[in-house]
């Protein structure tokens, strides 16, 4: 295998939705040189004028882009409801899949999306984005060289006043649910990548203030690796008084994160910052450089397949404690990644025309 990417082609890229995130997928990828976007799809006219406008050759279906387009990997950034449709088309089709949070709405569609990439050896991983937060990288670090002791518990917060009631994200068969779905992946994501396997999701909803039809603000208790439990708040509509989104406190020290900073201290110590302010767009370059040499065959992707599917595993032992008002054990595993034999998806419209997400 390779180990020096730089003088490879640059890995030709289509993005499907070019509304906020596919919007933000492109200017980064724009940003970096081992990859170029080369065709953009998306049903909105003006969305296609502004790919025009950057010299993108731009699609009203994933069909005429697929068959139009010289193509190395697709990023799927539609409305969650479209994505394993979209996914497995892309797989089937010899592409490499980048697709938008969730995955899916279900764990059922992750399945059938990561079989496909089986069955077309291709690579299907989701857009984590705080995988590649230079203070997250570090936190991990801090967590794996014990700095801080063993971890016992955390706090994430995802709060910030949105109004969703015109968006597609409070349309439940478009995205499957409410801000639990949307930014609890996220939080769902960063527990993994730190503390390992969830085990159990107590969640409890708050009342909402835009009256829309999905949660829009939820508290949720989450168990975590080896007896840590941690507390997630998530809302569209509450802005609590604080700058860090993730604090880890272990048995000899802390960590906490923020939007401006970051720092850690072991107990009773001096706090020592590190890092700087978040940056989405470098995050998103980063991702989209391990995107490419993924493709490339000279890199390793930043998620497991097994991760992927706890991601979205944890989503709905969620909602399924809403549902029941006691803590839920996630019900998907690794062991459901064994290949089997699928039909090929009958719902898969030929004609599919794609909208942004």
């Amino acid at each position: 295998m390779r180990t020096e990417p730089d003088d490879r082609a640059p890995t030709r890229i289509g993005i499907v939705g070019l509304g906020h995130a596919g919007s933000i997928h492109l200017d980064a990828v724009r940003e970096i040189r081992t990859a170029r976007v080369v065709a953009v799809c998306d049903a909105s006219p003006d969305a296609r004028q502004r790919a025009d406008a950057l010299r993108i050759r731009a699609y009203a279906s994933l069909d005429a882009m697929l068959d139009g387009a010289m193509l190395d990997g697709i990023v799927v950034c539609t409305p969650p409801a479209d994505h394993a449709v979209i996914s497995r088309r892309c797989l089937a089709h010899g592409l490499h899949v980048l697709c938008e949070k969730p995955l899916a709405p279900t764990t059922g569609d992750v399945l059938t999306m990561l079989q496909a990439a089986t069955r077309a050896q291709r690579r299907l991983l989701v857009a984590s984005k705080f995988r590649h937060v230079p203070e997250v990288l570090r936190a991990r670090t801090l967590l794996r060289s014990g700095e801080i002791g063993d971890p016992v518990s955390f706090e994430i917060c995802f709060c910030s006043p949105v109004d969703m009631r015109a968006r597609w994200n409070s349309q439940h068969p478009l995205s499957g649910g409410g801000v639990i779905i949307d930014n609890g992946c996220h939080a769902f994501d960063i527990v993994a990548y730190l503390f390992g396997s969830i085990r159990r999701v107590l969640a409890t909803r708050s009342k909402a203030r835009h009256g829309i039809a999905v949660e829009d603000s939820a508290t949720l208790q989450v168990w975590a690796g080896e007896g840590i439990v941690g507390r997630v708040d998530l809302s569209w509509s509450l802005a609590l008084p604080r700058d860090s989104y993730l604090v880890v406190q272990g048995t000899c020290g802390s960590i906490e994160i923020g939007w401006h900073g970051a720092r850690w201290q072991r107990a009773g110590g001096e706090w020592h910052a590190f890092g700087g302010a978040y940056d989405k767009l470098a995050a998103h370059r980063a991702m989209h450089e391990r995107f490419a040499a993924a493709i490339a065959g000279v890199g390793e992707p930043w998620i497991s397949a097994a991760e992927c599917l706890q991601t979205v595993a944890a989503v709905d032992a969620a909602y399924r404690s809403l549902a029941s008002g006691t803590g839920e054990p996630l019900t998907q595993s690794a062991h459901d990644l064994e290949p089997v034999s699928l039909p090929e998806p009958a719902a898969d419209d030929a004609t599919l025309a794609v909208a942004s997400h």
